[in-house]
């Protein structure tokens, strides 16, 4: 765990965990022999983003109370928003190896769905299933056809009824520090 995370209050820690362990997931999951290549385009986009400044925004449910978060990868560093300030996390290469590592062990099933604009850009929507031995999740994933990166996403996590929505930017992108 960052040590970022371990000097917070339970609740700043729940959020930033699902925040970091979101974006990981969404951004990471994994490819089996047998679905490499469905779920080639979505797990090169989330590899991708490790590499390209984004501004990541998240809304859930905590508690039973709506929660929403920000992330920003750029200079090499993941910077975590909550309640109006800004930290510094993980450095982006630390999670590019767990999203690799994860890409190599978890069963990932991916399925185009259809293109639809966001935002005024063509995606590819994706329909994926992923298992780790953690946790198991089912995503619908937009990813720009020009860029090659999300713009958006939308997870049901198992045993959570309350989906876990984001959607990403990449223009004007700079650390909030």
């Amino acid at each position: 765990m960052p040590i970022w995370i371990m000097h917070t209050t339970p609740r700043k820690q729940l959020l930033c965990t699902l925040l970091g362990f979101t974006f990981g997931l969404l951004l990471t999951g994994g490819t089996p022999l047998a679905a490499q290549d469905s779920c080639k385009l979505v797990m090169d986009a989330g590899i991708k983003v490790f590499d390209t400044p984004t501004h990541g925004f998240v809304t859930m449910e905590v508690n039973g109370k709506p929660e929403t978060g920000e992330s920003i990868y750029a200079g090499g560093l993941i910077y975590t928003k909550y309640n109006g300030k800004w930290s510094a996390g993980t450095p982006s290469k630390e999670m590019k190896d767990i999203a690799e590592k994860n890409r190599r062990t978890n069963k990932t099933t991916c399925s185009y769905l259809k293109d639809e604009p966001v935002n005024g850009e063509i995606a590819a929507v994706y329909s994926v299933h992923d298992v780790s031995p953690r946790s198991a999740s089912d995503s619908k994933i937009w990813i720009s056809k020009s860029k090659g990166l999300p713009l958006r996403s939308e997870t049901h996590f198992e045993g959570d009824k309350n989906p876990v929505s984001m959607r990403y930017e990449y223009d004007n992108v700079k650390p909030p520090m």
